[in-house]
């Protein structure tokens, strides 16, 4: 999954912080291969995430977690525009990915 966030001017690094509450959730979530942040490079506002899972059920289990519904509570205000996640499936060209 690839997801652009847009915050509002001066809001990413609020976002980045609450998004960061996240990392000892899926530290141990078994399903959750890769889970990062970027900032984008030509709009400070904005990050992107890039989360691999091992399959749906990792995903939506990640997602069911009470923590990723407080998570979704305190962004959400924070955010300039909607959330709208990019569904992809990598292929086995590359590196990093254990596919």
């Amino acid at each position: 999954m690839i997801l652009r966030l847009e915050f509002l001017p001066g809001k990413r690094d609020e976002g980045l912080a609450a998004l960061d509450t996240m990392t000892p959730v899926v530290a141990d979530e078994d399903g959750v291969w890769h889970y990062s942040f970027h900032v984008d490079t030509q709009d400070d506002d904005v990050l992107w995430a890039v989360e691999v899972y091992a399959d749906m059920d990792a995903l939506m289990g990640h997602s069911g977690t009470e923590q990723f519904t407080e998570l979704l509570a305190t962004l959400e205000p924070l955010l300039a525009t909607p959330l709208a996640p990019a569904m992809c499936t990598p292929v086995p060209i590359g590196k990093g990915l254990p596919i």
